[in-house]
């Protein structure tokens, strides 16, 4: 499967707010995730569409595929190394 399609389907877009998945798939509420999104601590870049600091900080859908897909292969290898 495309990840990448599938979050195009879910949310129907390519770039998309931070305050919209950072529960979902960073385990944190919107609040938290703006604040590490301003440190550049988040496993994905963030960008503003504009230079105005009232813009919506966002993610692109590829960098958040790659990000699915690298923490599913990880714990692909960490499972088939635990496997007799």
């Amino acid at each position: 499967m495309n990840t990448t399609l599938l979050l195009m389907a879910q949310f129907e877009k390519a770039v998309i707010p931070l305050e919209e998945i950072a529960e979902q798939f960073f385990s944190l509420s919107p609040e938290k995730a703006r604040r590490m999104a301003g440190m550049n601590q988040l496993p994905i870049p963030t960008f503003r569409l504009n230079g105005s600091q009232k813009a919506p900080i966002c993610v692109h859908v590829d960098d958040l595929a790659k990000h699915i897909d690298q923490e599913r292969a990880q714990a692909k290898d960490i499972w088939r190394k635990s496997q007799l």
